[in-house]
């Protein structure tokens, strides 16, 4: 994804107008049962990569949703597309966002009901001239995260299952080189899915009392930056599973604000909090680098395990 330091203010008018210690904790040094979430997580990353490159439109794009919606099947949760047209520097692209809930299939207000939190990643990757990038961690690695949570959630706490609304943005990467307004047009160029998708939920009554982005979380050199607008409850709690389970020293906040698929979602009036590795560190970024070779089971251990707290402790 392309995140970096945004005037969120302005970011609004535009959306409104376009409508080293040894460490002893548990999440780091568990047994091998202990870190099922990790192996499983790397998983399903290293058979999201196998379909290759996934910009928008893309045949990858298209297998790894599929591959997306059959494993949340599996443990009952039920897929949604929201398939929808926007302009953009390159010309007009179909972008397809992946919503899923949990329950019987046939439950005819499974779609209807209220639910109280949301739980997100952008499914894309960026379109690079040059290069074939995959998007390992920004952020195949995420989604994986989310399927892993989504099968323990089914396993352990159905009830909180229910609560909860999966999603998976498509177009959050810029396709031209930096995400924003496009000099001399009335374009925004990125985060597609997330602004079409939060504008909905304004025609639709009651809104989620939280999010939960995901981003960047399973590099091998862990680090998580929060971003220094995020809503103050939301931070509180994050923190507060990061201390919980052990992996605080993985937890920071970042300096400034950083403009992601959570930015549409606080818009709409939806607080939400964007888990974001520390992208600007390391010279992966937005490179071919990006591969299986930078993600850790471990790692994914962490934000895992860091997100389930948070959750349960939420819904």
């Amino acid at each position: 994804m392309i995140a970096r330091l945004f005037c969120i203010a302005s970011l609004s008018c535009i959306l409104s107008s376009c409508d080293t210690a040894k460490s002893e904790s548990p999440a780091e040094e568990g047994t091998a049962k202990e870190n099922t979430h990790g192996a499983n997580a790397y998983a399903h990353t290293k058979a999201i990569l196998a379909f290759g490159p996934r910009p928008v439109e893309s045949e990858g794009l298209k297998q790894v949703s599929a591959y997306v919606s059959a494993e949340l099947k599996k443990h009952n949760w039920h897929a949604r597309y929201q398939t929808f047209q926007a302009m953009t520097p390159l010309g007009e692209k179909t972008f397809t966002n992946i919503l899923a809930r949990y329950g019987a299939e046939d439950n005819a207000g499974l779609w209807e009901k209220p639910v109280k939190g949301l739980l997100c990643a952008h499914i894309d990757s960026k379109p690079i001239p040059g290069i074939d990038f995959l998007g390992a961690d920004d952020a195949a690695s995420a989604c994986a995260a989310i399927l892993e949570i989504a099968r323990t959630l089914h396993t352990d706490s159905p009830d909180k299952a229910s609560q909860l609304e999966l999603v998976f943005f498509d177009g959050e990467e810029a396709l031209t080189a930096d995400m924003g307004p496009v000099q001399g047009t009335n374009l925004f160029d990125g985060i597609y899915g997330s602004r079409i998708y939060a504008a909905q939920w304004r025609s639709r009554g009651q809104l989620p009392e939280f999010g939960l982005l995901l981003d960047m979380i399973g590099h091998k050199d862990l680090s998580i930056k929060l971003p220094s607008d995020s809503p103050r409850e939301l931070k509180k709690d994050l923190l507060a599973a990061a201390k919980a389970t052990g992996a605080a020293k993985h937890y920071k906040m970042a300096s400034g604000p950083i403009l992601d698929d959570h930015v549409p979602l606080n818009n709409a009036g939806i607080p939400t909090i964007d888990m974001i590795g520390d992208f600007a560190r390391k010279g992966w970024w937005h490179q071919k680098e990006d591969d299986l070779s930078i993600i850790s089971a471990k790692s994914l251990e962490i934000s895992i395990r860091v997100s389930l707290f948070f959750l349960k402790e939420r819904l």
